[in-house]
């Protein structure tokens, strides 16, 4: 009996020092798998219902886990006419997934590292700031007609000083990665 009071305490001041919300490694929740295509839909803003329809078609076409790089090509689509394609590099580093500078754009940070539920980040965007907040980990999800059950729901905030312009979610399933964020949502995957 001893023994098991024992063993009671110390699993208890165990699972007491536990963390209510653990680290979590956001490669999860990112494209790992070359050949996996992913297609989109474009969402049209509300203030823009006569805008041409758009969408995107997203290839990893280099998967390297170990060298700590993925490398993707997207074909976007407006009005029926394609744009050249996109290359991003993305860079899998310990503070997180960065995309890597493309076509003159500067790096940015997509997912940091670790993450954890209620941990928040923010990114400047040209005059706006993003602000995001991790609201659910490893919980499920829908898209392309699909079910996940492994995704992650981010909160975002769009301001421009103090005004909050819009206010949306991202989410991703594991080894899918973004299915829906306010521009896009994922209408097919190939490749899983």
């Amino acid at each position: 009996m001893k023994w098991f009071l024992l063993a009671l305490v110390v699993s208890s001041a165990a699972w007491a020092r536990t963390p209510k919300h653990p680290a979590l490694d956001p490669t999860r929740w990112f494209a790992l798998r070359a050949g996996l295509v992913r297609i989109y839909e474009g969402r049209a803003p509300s203030a823009g219902k006569d805008m041409p329809r758009a969408g995107a078609s997203c290839e990893v076409l280099e998967a390297k886990p170990r060298e700590r790089s993925v490398k993707e090509s997207c074909v976007t689509i407006v009005a029926r006419q394609a744009r050249p394609a996109t290359q991003i590099t993305y860079q899998l580093r310990k503070d997180g997934i960065w995309s890597a500078a493309a076509e003159g754009q500067k790096e940015r940070l997509v997912l940091p590292a670790p993450l954890r539920v209620g941990s928040s980040w923010r990114e400047a965007r040209e005059a706006a700031q993003l602000d995001r907040t991790v609201r659910s980990a490893g919980g499920a999800c829908k898209a392309a007609g699909r079910s996940f059950v492994d995704c992650l729901v981010l909160s975002v905030t769009q301001r421009q000083g103090k005004k909050v312009l819009r206010r949306y979610t991202e989410t991703y399933a594991a080894g899918v990665g973004l299915v829906e964020d306010a521009q896009w949502q994922l209408i097919d995957v190939k490749g899983l």
